[in-house]
């Protein structure tokens, strides 16, 4: 997989059928939400599958099968520290006004870089 989430992607919350078991995707999705930590890429994509805690349907699932599989692509990946003699703090920062279909609840980002490298 070349990204962690198709930027296409808007799961709903009641789209498909109920996970017979919810414990399993809650437990990758804990486990996912770490990884976010060290793994930057995956923050917007965890964020998603995190709304959907309360009850999972097969679509989040698969969702989360296809960041396993786009971790799985390239586990090399992660944060950059540099050691550049450069030090500019910058930040950037982005959000999708009422981009929830059905709560029209708001998601934003941010980033702030220390020379190269991400520090929040």
């Amino acid at each position: 997989m070349s990204s962690p989430l198709d930027p296409s992607t808007k799961l709903k919350a009641s789209e498909g059928s109920l996970l017979t078991d919810p414990t399993q995707y809650r437990k990758l999705v804990g486990k996912l939400n770490f990884l976010t930590n060290t793994r930057l890429d995956i923050a917007y994509s965890i964020q998603h599958l995190s709304q959907c805690m309360q009850s999972p349907r097969d679509s989040h699932l698969k969702v989360a099968m296809h960041v396993l599989r786009y971790l799985k692509g390239d586990p090399g990946l992660g944060i950059f520290l540099s050691n550049s003699a450069d030090y500019r703090l910058r930040a950037f920062c982005d959000s999708d006004w009422a981009v929830c279909p059905e709560t029209r609840k708001s998601v934003s980002g941010y980033i702030v870089l220390l020379r190269d490298s991400p520090i929040s």
